[in-house]
């Protein structure tokens, strides 16, 4: 019995020791939420021009928004190698009351069933994967799931210029001397983030092959990161195809740390074929007169413990963006450009002013005939926002989150072309008279925090 009981206590010993003891999930988050309403005595209105299809988001944000990250580390031992879980959940509503369900509604028409999410309220998987670093193979980490990969973002207008996340697998962090090198593989089925057309089930998905290289010194806290995209069409045996089979995205662009107490990007992109939106989501139909080249510049700036701040300026040059699917759409052919400043102004810890001034033009590169919005379409937008916050974190006073807000927010625009300008995403929709004024004034208050 003795001799039972000292194996029984050894072997359970043994497991103790050599098993990684289980720990806490990690939890981690996005949130923005607020109330607002307008000149007009409507709700709130959010302004921005679709062609572009992003806008200067300081007191121009009319829905709540969140995502909940969950990290678990599932295997740790003393050689360092790590296997960690990420899952994220995101749910978008109209915050327009306490209940606001993100459940599926279905209907049914004929034989056909259609299912629908009610309004814009949604619930979304946006991450689940897992990585493994192994310091047997120089540290890199493995990788395969769904996952937000390498984002680069401007803040200010919430626009993901170089994004290709989504289902994939891949290894990072290969030391390759002169910087880090990175593989990845990504396939898309669907050819937009609605779901549809379907490329994937019946002609075939779309690969999405990533090499980059970052880290590349190229002076002074400054380096180089560049990559390429390679969108690769897969056609079903019988089946032909006008689409380009392999489409290039290409991406350059310099980073400098330590700049007035921030960072400096300025990234140059071209891509062609189905790969001309520069984005997750290919243009299945495009052929290889489909193109788009763009600057994209932005500053952080934190040169006092008062003064912190962002400014961003693209410039973007569109042909046959969505192939010929749309001929009536003439900002396919078009050429954008936006600038923006968001200066805060740290009165203490706790309180700042904010403010933000942005423009935005698109210009067809054909005249859109009678009947049409004229050739340019132009908005700006101020906004004024007190705001209570914490002091000054990683990264900077400018990304110290939370921030409680009170704003009150003026755009212009063309009030010839009212159906151009748009409530976040949705043309003309719940904006009162404001559009045919051309120009609104909003007011509200709202939460925004990452953790």
């Amino acid at each position: 019995m003795k001799t039972r009981n000292i194996i029984g206590a050894a072997a359970a010993l043994a497991l103790a020791v050599t098993a990684s003891p289980a720990s806490a999930v990690d939890l981690h988050g996005y949130l923005r939420s607020g109330i607002g309403g307008n000149s007009m005595g409507t709700a709130q209105t959010c302004y921005g021009i679709s062609p572009i299809g992003h806008k200067f988001r300081l007191g121009n944000e009319c829905e709540t928004y969140a995502e909940l990250e969950f990290d678990q580390v599932v295997y740790k031992d003393a050689s360092g190698v790590i296997f960690k879980y990420t899952g994220m959940l995101a749910y978008k509503t109209t915050q327009s009351q306490d209940w606001e369900g993100l459940a599926p509604s279905v209907s049914q028409d004929g034989t056909t069933k259609n299912i629908s999410v009610n309004g814009n309220d949604a619930i979304a998987l946006r991450q689940n994967w897992i990585g493994a670093t192994l310091p047997q193979y120089g540290n890199v980490t493995f990788w395969a799931g769904k996952r937000y990969y390498m984002r680069n973002d401007i803040h200010i207008t919430d626009w993901f210029y170089w994004d290709v996340s989504g289902p994939g697998a891949g290894v990072e962090n290969i030391d390759v001397g002169v910087g880090k090198l990175h593989l990845a593989l990504f396939e898309s089925k669907s050819s937009d983030k609605n779901g549809g057309p379907d490329f994937g089930y019946t002609s075939g998905p779309m690969w999405r092959p990533d090499v980059r290289v970052t880290n590349i010194q190229a002076n002074q806290n400054g380096s180089i990161e560049v990559g390429v995209d390679l969108f690769m069409k897969s056609t079903p045996k019988g089946q032909g195809s006008n689409a380009q089979q392999i489409s290039p995205w290409f991406t350059i662009q310099h980073i400098q740390t330590d700049f007035f107490g921030g960072l400096n990007k300025l990234a140059f992109q071209y891509a062609s074929g189905t790969a001309a939106p520069m984005s997750a989501y290919p243009a299945g139909g495009n052929d290889s007169k489909s193109s788009q080249w763009r600057i994209v510049e932005m500053m952080v700036l934190n040169p006092s413990p008062q003064w912190s701040g962002m400014l961003t300026a693209s410039y973007s040059d569109k042909t046959r963006m969505y192939g010929d699917a749309d001929k009536t759409n003439h900002w396919n052919n078009s050429t954008q450009w936006e600038f923006g400043v968001r200066p805060e102004y740290h009165v203490n810890d706790f309180v700042k002013v904010a403010a933000e001034l942005g423009y935005q033009a698109s210009t067809a590169k054909a005249d859109p005939g009678p009947g049409n919005p004229s050739k340019t379409i132009s908005m700006f937008k101020a906004t004024l926002a007190p705001t209570i916050t914490l002091p000054a974190g990683p990264g900077g006073a400018f990304f110290t989150r939370p921030d409680l807000r009170v704003f009150v927010t003026y755009a212009s625009f063309d009030k010839k072309n009212p159906a151009w300008v748009y409530n976040d995403g949705i043309l003309n929709s719940n904006v009162g008279t404001t559009l045919t004024e051309g120009n609104g004034l909003t007011f509200g208050a709202q939460l925004e925090a990452w953790f």
